[in-house]
């Protein structure tokens, strides 16, 4: 403003620049004024319904895992799949889908554990959680016999603090396929990567796995990563 003053002499100078200025861009200004206000109220409108939803959503969780403890997976199936379908921007459906998957791999059900797990992955947001979820689908694509699927899926964690269990992955994967010594290799690697901490079933595994004497030296086999 006081731009538009500037170079008037008098006040009835400077009132009546203020009065053409309004006059030419009052209309431009005024519904400038309205958006940004408008703006400000719509994200707190935002905040308080999001909150609201936060919280409804908690209850209803906190219920519904009432009655899958009471109940079990088959009679709150349904249910458990409708509450993941409306909450997949909030970390209540990420917990429900990831205990439907859980549940479906106990009854052996690998091919709804893997569906479930592969729309969890297009949904999710959080990044961290990225390596949990492509261990648990390689585990299940192993057991229902998806060997490529699960070297490919666990091909996709790399984060350093999963090296040891993907690669123990890969080994049961390449054991699988019967490639011994790729499994042999994978094994070893999680082993390394444990970092003197092994875990006393990788440990096993990894010797239970005898190479050909034909490539217990051979330094042009194929690593993993």
């Amino acid at each position: 403003m006081v731009d538009i003053i500037e170079g008037y002499e008098t006040e009835e100078q400077q009132i009546d620049a203020i009065r053409r200025f309004l006059k030419k861009y009052g209309a431009t200004l005024m519904i400038s004024a309205v958006i940004i206000i408008a703006c400000i109220g719509g994200w707190h409108y935002y905040q308080s319904v999001h909150k609201s939803s936060l919280e409804k959503a908690s209850q209803t969780y906190s219920n519904l895992m009432l009655k899958f403890q009471e109940k079990g997976i088959n009679d709150e199936r349904d249910e458990m799949q409708k509450f993941v379908k409306d909450n997949k921007n909030n970390n209540y459906g990420v917990l429900v889908s990831l205990l439907l998957a859980k549940e479906f791999v106990k009854q052996k059900e690998y091919k709804q554990a893997i569906s479930q797990l592969i729309q969890l992955k297009s949904y999710n947001k959080y990044a961290p959680l990225d390596p949990v979820i492509n261990l648990r689908l390689a585990k299940v694509q192993l057991a229902f016999g998806k060997f490529d699927d699960a070297i490919k899926t666990v091909g996709l964690i790399t984060a350093p603090s999963f090296a040891v269990k993907a690669n123990q992955i890969k080994g049961l994967v390449y054991l699988k396929k019967g490639d011994t010594v790729k499994a042999y290799y994978a094994f070893k690697l999680a082993v390394d990567k444990s970092r003197g901490n092994v875990d006393p079933i990788l440990q096993m595994q990894l010797n239970d796995v005898t190479l050909p004497a034909d490539k217990m030296h051979d330094t042009h086999l194929p690593q993993t990563k």
